[in-house]
């Protein structure tokens, strides 16, 4: 490869097993939004509450929240890309029966509770296999384009699911959205098997107990302050900033007053922001760049919080989550890229699995913010009387300002941790 071609934006697909991965997570990452889109919209069907909007989304984090550490163990040990195949099969059935049920009219939101908690110890697992692989899979100097890479691939099954999602879920309805789930699902699965990897790269587990294991990643954490802090800052704007995107078939339906297809079109608004910024981060990918674009990406994914909870048009709604979703995908990815290119393969698993139990977060603080959202439009009302709109919305705009706010908070409180640079891995590990 000429030095050209491998400072290119698309270098790493040169590797056979990047490009493998590449295409395959994408694919099933598109599926895996349309699954997602419908059964929100489900639930505010069924409710129309934002507190059990954000409870089914909790019921799908907990599991990721309880187990993400020892998913991390388990993937240092094992074979990193037969556990893929695993989690991979076993949520394609979990999809088929949410099928299954929605065909035979006899799902609930009881059962759609059962079946997140189910595709929950799944992702505990897939998340962490897939992150911890994916570096192996390219030379190091290539890293922060790989990841770059991987971000722009998450971001055009964002602009793509829900948009696709959003058009089948007017048209044939949530059946046709879970179909198209179960067909992606064979373009990873068939990417995995075709994948040919070395023994080390296949997963070369350590020694000692799962307790020594554990203590010796939270060690390194402990001993990397700037790694530290960016998973900390990690945690505290999911908590409070992500739960915009779990509320937002509520925000969409009752203050936008817009139809699946419009709120296909809002999610797919974060995905074109989430997919421009990529194209800027995977061609301007450096280790150096990293802490400062942590912070910057922290302050603008902040302001946009607070802005659309003030917003009563769809096309002002649109542009603040193309902010939203820009700034969402370039901290993710300097935080990734900072684990990727720090950490020894060794230990990846088990740093990767502490940031990616920020997913969980997501969800727990769309839980309490969905909880909180709920008591105040209900404030005065009866109980177990419908929330008016006119109670609903401004209970909306309260939260997601009051939430934006800590989220700035937070960003500006750690720039001077994460601004640090902890020392990079022996070029061995």
């Amino acid at each position: 490869m000429t030095a050209a071609a491998a400072d290119s934006l698309w270098a790493p697909l040169a590797h056979r097993n990047f490009r493998l991965l590449w295409v395959g997570f994408v694919t099933s990452q598109a599926g895996d939004i349309i699954q997602m889109l419908a059964q929100a919209w489900l639930v505010v069907e069924l409710t129309g509450s934002a507190a059990r909007l954000g409870l089914l989304a909790a019921a799908q984090a907990l599991p990721r929240l309880l187990l993400g550490l020892f998913a991390g163990v388990l993937v240092d040990r094992v074979d990193r890309r037969r556990l893929l195949l695993a989690t991979q099969s076993l949520a394609a059935l979990q999809s088929g029966v949410f099928l299954a049920l929605q065909l035979t009219h006899r799902i609930t939101y009881a059962s759609l509770l059962a079946l997140a908690l189910a595709l929950g110890v799944l992702d505990a697992l897939n998340l962490t296999a897939r992150a911890a692989l994916m570096p192996t899979l390219v030379p190091r100097p290539m890293i922060p384009r790989a990841v770059a890479l991987q971000a722009l691939g998450v971001n055009v099954t964002q602009l793509v699911g829900p948009s696709l999602g959003g058009v089948l879920l007017a048209s044939v309805g949530v059946e046709g959205c879970l179909v198209a789930n179960l067909v992606s699902f064979s373009a990873l699965v068939l990417s995995l098997l075709a994948m040919r990897l070395p023994a080390r790269e296949a997963g070369a587990g350590d020694g000692g107990s799962v307790g020594d294991a554990l203590r010796e990643g939270l060690g390194y954490l402990r001993a990397h302050p700037a790694l530290r802090a960016s998973i900390a800052l990690a945690y505290l704007l999911g908590v409070f900033g992500m739960p915009l995107v779990r509320l937002l078939p509520l925000y969409a339906r009752v203050v936008l007053d817009a139809s699946p297809r419009g709120y296909g079109a809002l999610a797919a608004a974060s995905g074109v922001g989430a997919l421009l910024a990529s194209l800027l981060v995977t061609a301007r990918s450096s280790r150096a760049t990293v802490p400062r674009n942590i912070v910057v990406s922290g302050v603008l994914f902040s302001v946009a919080v607070i802005a659309f909870g003030y917003t009563r048009h769809p096309l002002a709604a649109a542009a603040c989550l193309v902010g939203f979703g820009g700034s969402q995908m370039a901290f993710r990815s300097a935080v990734m890229t900072r684990i990727q290119t720090e950490v020894p393969d060794r230990l990846r698993g088990r740093v990767v699995s502490v940031l990616a139990m920020d997913f969980a977060l997501w969800s727990l603080g769309a839980a309490a913010i969905g909880a909180a959202v709920d008591a105040v439009a209900r404030a005065g009302l009866a109980p177990g009387a419908p929330i008016p709109r006119v109670a609903m919305t401004p209970a909306l705009t309260l939260g997601f300002t009051v939430a934006g706010l800590v989220c700035l908070a937070a960003a500006l409180g750690s720039a001077r941790r994460v601004g640090s640079v902890d020392p990079a891995p022996p070029a061995g590990e």
